[in-house]
């Protein structure tokens, strides 16, 4: 008796965990565009490997709205 409830805390631990960790419900729903000349993103933060490879500026995540992914761009930074 004591081996099945020792699996079955196992069991509910590891599928705490796995809900835990999974993506975020607003990362999971965005949908990312085919972009030519940059990549693709859903948020500004995707895009600041690509700005500091590119000759740098403010990462940005153009045209990105309600489940729709943009495009990444370097803006200008602001101080």
């Amino acid at each position: 008796m004591k081996k099945r409830i020792g699996l079955l805390v196992c069991a509910l631990t590891l599928t705490a965990a796995a809900f835990a960790t999974g993506p975020a419900p607003a990362e999971a729903a965005c949908f990312k565009p085919a972009c030519f000349a940059s990549p693709a993103c859903c948020f500004d933060r995707e895009c600041t490997t690509w700005c500091n490879t590119t000759g740098g500026g403010a990462p940005m995540c153009q045209g990105a709205g309600m489940g729709q992914g943009g495009c990444c761009a370097c803006g200008p930074i602001e101080s």
